[in-house]
């Protein structure tokens, strides 16, 4: 074919490396057709090394969110947005307003205003005056036997608010006494250095 005598050693040796560079050149070409048409086999075996980083990123994602969901909820605490000190001194006075505040005698309907007065900033005391408190007949004298603190959801940076239970007796026109329960939703703001009641709430939702 190529004018090779067969007989002859070397061209024999001739065409057996033909045929074996002939072998080669089809491998190499089929081996690199094939890859050529399946790119998705290589991209299929990456992701196993990469699994573990995308894990990484979901749990950041994950921690990421729990953070921002506390940060949110913080918001609503107060300790976020008020000193300790601020806290403990506007709770007192809370307190001590409530339990002037609460103590009631139908004989003397004004005197639980009066006592109130020094917690109370002057606008309330104003509209309180106008508005005169006015207790039923079951419950004309109030007595405070317990009182207690509780905290509330606040997201305001301007006023303290206090939840203040208070346990007691009521006793009617007639003498009858019968146990109480009354809850005061207490707001404070700091006037003139001093933390006082600039509203209050009674017996409703917080």
């Amino acid at each position: 074919m190529f004018g090779w005598d067969f007989h002859h050693k070397s061209d024999r040796i001739k065409l057996f490396l033909f045929i074996l560079a002939m072998f080669l050149l089809i491998g190499f070409s089929a081996s690199f057709i094939f890859r050529g048409l399946n790119p998705e086999a290589e991209e299929r075996e990456e992701p196993s090394e990469s699994e573990p980083h995308s894990q990484e990123t979901a749990e950041d994602d994950s921690s990421s969110s729990l953070a921002g969901e506390e940060e949110s909820a913080n918001e609503y605490d107060q300790a976020e947005h008020f000193t300790d000190e601020q806290l403990s001194h506007s709770k007192e006075v809370a307190l001590a307003f409530v339990q002037a505040f609460h103590a009631y005698d139908a004989k003397e309907p004004e005197k639980y205003l009066e006592k109130a007065k020094p917690y109370m900033a002057n606008a309330l005391y104003e509209k309180m005056g106008r508005n005169m408190r006015r207790e039923p007949l079951d419950r004309s004298f109030l007595s405070v036997e317990k009182a207690d603190v509780t905290p509330v959801v606040n997201p305001s940076s301007a006023i303290i608010r206090w939840n203040v239970m208070v346990t007691g007796k009521a006793e009617a026109i007639d003498g009858t006494v019968t146990p109480t329960e009354d809850w005061y939703l207490v707001s404070l703001k700091q006037i003139n250095g001093e933390w006082l009641v600039e509203d209050v709430r009674v017996n409703v939702p917080n």
